[in-house]
């Protein structure tokens, strides 16, 4: 995840990658960037509570297997609460 703190805008942006050098076909990739999306959006209120801080972000999945979503979903859950410690 690589993140830079903004001032200048309204909510959270957010951005998903996943290499084409990993996942040669699309369908892959789009899956994994639905699941981390999704992911994303079940969670996105860890960093509603860092005083009015707001991001810029970007997801970048660098595995090369499919993973599960509950793999996700728990790595999701870890790396907004590590941003959210380190900006408090």
């Amino acid at each position: 995840m690589f993140f830079l703190q903004q001032e200048n805008i309204a909510t959270n942006q957010v951005a998903f990658a996943v290499p084409k050098r990993n996942f040669k076909s699309a369908v892959d990739r789009n899956r994994v960037k639905r699941q981390l999306r999704e992911a994303y959006r079940l969670n996105k209120q860890l960093l509603d509570k860092i005083h009015g801080k707001k991001f810029v972000m970007l997801f970048l999945f660098l595995g090369k297997v499919k993973p599960q979503y509950a793999e996700l979903d728990k790595a999701m859950v870890n790396l907004l609460k590590k941003l959210k410690d380190e900006n408090n």
